[in-house]
């Protein structure tokens, strides 16, 4: 059997239409599919309208409050029967209708656990970029760091999952759980690339939404990264822009601060098809740099005075 798992957080339409796209999925007829959907809290009519879709294939687990990604993936996965485990995030569909057969198949070759491509939706600037995002991380795993993928698009043996305690869920904030399972999952296997295994990301993305999830992930995520996997977190690039451990750089964080400002403006010229790609792209990526090192340093993001509290799923 194969095991879906899926963690949701006020966005149960979403988390319908990727149900309703696994239903689609091409399986070798000994191999089930079981789809376990994990309501991570949610204070509106989510769970709702996911109990409209149980059935003796899909279950649907609620949690009693929102207890982040990590716990909640891991309660789904308590759940699961299936001797592999494949999870993916309720903004996502699957690209085709052999994307858990092509894990199936690479797990079924010698490798404990298994990534693949993240792409955007379309063609505008955020889908190139995620595209880009995706072609970065494979290059990554083929230098041997394959700590380096996604757990959007992500299957492994149930067993080493397990044995593994499954994500850690001291990462109680957002970011980094997905980068820690993985090197703990590096040292006791084989983590294959499934190339040809797509996920499709279809949230809209805007910049100050992004410039926020790297600010919030440069906190207590990224300091207990840092701490259990100080090689991997210089490998991924982290470490260059963390105030904590250059203490230079913390000036030209608060320095830059007010760049960020211009988030909301840049955000809206992305928009515009004529802007040449490769003048956006750099913008941003300084951008989303610069909202990290800033994360780094403790103060909080401009113009949000209370913090960064969002609930992590």
């Amino acid at each position: 059997m194969i095991s879906v798992v899926i963690p949701v957080f006020r966005n149960a339409t979403s988390a319908l239409e990727l149900i309703r796209s696994l239903h689609r999925q091409k399986l070798p007829s000994d191999h089930p599919l079981e789809v376990i959907v994990v309501d991570d809290g949610s204070d509106d009519d989510s769970i709702k309208l996911l109990r409209r879709c149980e059935t003796e294939q899909v279950h649907v687990l609620a949690l009693p409050h929102n207890m982040g990604r990590s716990a909640a993936r891991n309660a789904g996965a308590k759940l699961a029967h299936g001797e592999f485990l494949v999870f993916i995030d309720c903004d996502c569909r699957p690209i085709g209708t052999h994307f858990l057969a092509t894990h199936l198949q690479m797990l079924s070759a010698g490798n404990i656990a298994t990534c693949g491509p993240v792409t955007g939706n379309g063609d505008g600037f955020w889908s190139r970029y995620q595209n880009d995002a995706s072609a970065r991380r494979a290059r990554q795993h083929a230098r041997g760091h394959s700590f380096a993928g996604s757990t959007q698009n992500f299957a492994v043996h149930a067993k080493i999952f397990r044995q593994l305690q499954g994500f850690d869920i001291c990462y109680a904030t957002y970011g980094f759980e997905d980068r820690d399972l993985f090197a703990r999952l590096s040292q006791a296997g084989t983590l294959g690339w499934c190339t040809n295994a797509i996920i499709e990301h279809i949230d809209l993305l805007t910049l100050p939404a992004v410039l926020e999830k790297m600010h919030r992930a440069a906190g207590e995520s990224a300091l207990l990264f840092s701490s259990k996997h100080a090689r991997a977190y210089r490998k991924l690039g982290y470490a260059a822009l963390d105030t904590r451990l250059h203490s230079w750089l913390r000036p030209v964080a608060l320095l830059l601060n007010p760049a960020l400002r211009a988030a909301p403006k840049i955000d809206r010229l992305l928009a515009h098809s004529w802007l040449p790609y490769m003048v956006t792209k750099p913008i941003v990526r300084l951008l989303v740099a610069l909202a990290y090192m800033h994360g780094t340093s403790g103060k909080p993001l401009h113009g949000n005075k209370s913090g960064l509290d969002t609930p992590s799923s």
